[in-house]
């Protein structure tokens, strides 16, 4: 018998089973805590273990508890030689120092085995060492690749400026830098749902041209920020549903959404945008509110919306700086 470990971020556990039970039959359910949750199978699990759920942060071959750092050294295979040791609750006190304590005993037992650094290349098998004050550590192995965060725990270290007006900038930030979005000064996006502005003020700090879409008030300093290229954002006081498209750029490098709306009266929405705008677009970064059971069982739908846009790579995350709610990257 073989076990898949996930991490997950602290309160989305229930998400994370739900999918499994119904997606991943062949795995069971082993042990749950907050922020982590593992899987028996009676299948040989590999370090390439298939991503469970959009709601997982690192998963891995899980290799059980370990008491000290010889014993995860013994269990680890001798070519993970990237190392990622991270709190199962990052915001538990004591998380940092046990992060540090863990890597430090580690290195101390045998730094040779281990390259420097922390953020993983792609093909490179990686170390997955979990840690929580008072607690045996949890020891996993993956091999880091496409769709996976490069940082320990499945970070995405994104620097929010104390000016940014709201989460939306780190959100933003994040989607970037997980799929590797060619983002770039230039380029023009629309964001439906704009207000305050914590995403538009990433876009123009780039150098990108934003019309923001919002009944709700911009902060006025981003609409005072002026961006590389004299880059600015353009407020449109209107809905999602209200908005014309004849008042919107007709040439657009990318759709932002982040809406208080249940996913298929966004998508509905975005149907009589997307349209006009699919000889130029790179890609939309769409915010899906999973606010319950049935919106959280229905991804399987909403991303074929998606796809149905004119999409033909969609991805799924829940970003480091996401709530009860997912993440969807979509190009062409």
């Amino acid at each position: 018998m073989s076990f898949v470990l996930v991490t997950c971020q602290p309160g989305v556990e229930a998400a994370l089973k739900d999918d499994v039970a119904r997606d991943r039959p062949g795995l069971r359910l082993a042990f749950s805590r907050p922020g982590v949750v593992t899987f028996k199978s009676d299948d040989e699990v590999s370090a390439e273990v298939e991503r469970p759920s959009p709601w997982a942060r690192v998963w891995a071959r899980s290799l059980g508890r370990a008491v000290d750092a010889e014993a995860a050294l013994a269990a680890l295979p001798a070519d993970a030689r990237r190392l990622h040791v991270f709190a199962r609750d990052p915001e538990t006190a004591g998380a940092a120092d046990a992060i540090a304590a863990a890597v430090a005993a580690l290195r101390a037992v045998d730094d040779a085995r281990f390259a420097p650094g922390v953020v993983a290349e792609a093909g490179e098998l990686c170390a997955d060492v979990v840690v929580a004050p008072g607690e045996p550590w949890l020891v996993g192995v993956h091999r880091h690749g496409r769709g996976r965060s490069p940082h320990p725990g499945g970070a995405l270290p994104v620097e929010v400026p104390p000016d940014a007006p709201s989460r939306a900038y780190a959100k933003l930030e994040e989607a970037i830098a997980w799929a590797g979005l060619a983002v770039a000064a230039g380029q023009v996006a629309v964001e439906i749902g704009s207000a305050p502005g914590g995403a538009a003020h990433a876009l123009v700090r780039r150098g990108v041209e934003v019309w923001g879409v919002d009944p709700g008030q911009m902060d006025p300093a981003v609409l005072a920020l002026v961006g590389p290229g004299g880059a600015r954002v353009h407020h449109l006081a209107e809905t999602l549903a209200s908005v014309r498209w004849e008042a919107l750029p007709r040439a657009v490098d990318w759709l932002l959404a982040d809406v208080n709306l249940a996913p298929p009266v966004l998508l509905h929405g975005l149907a009589r945008l997307v349209p006009a705008w699919r000889r130029r677009l790179r890609g939309a970064v769409l915010t899906l509110k999973m606010n319950d059971v049935a919106m959280r069982r229905g991804v399987p739908t909403w991303l074929a919306r998606v796809a149905a846009l004119g999409f033909t790579d969609v991805q799924l995350t829940h970003l480091p700086s996401n709530r009860q709610e997912l993440c969807v990257i979509a190009r062409p």
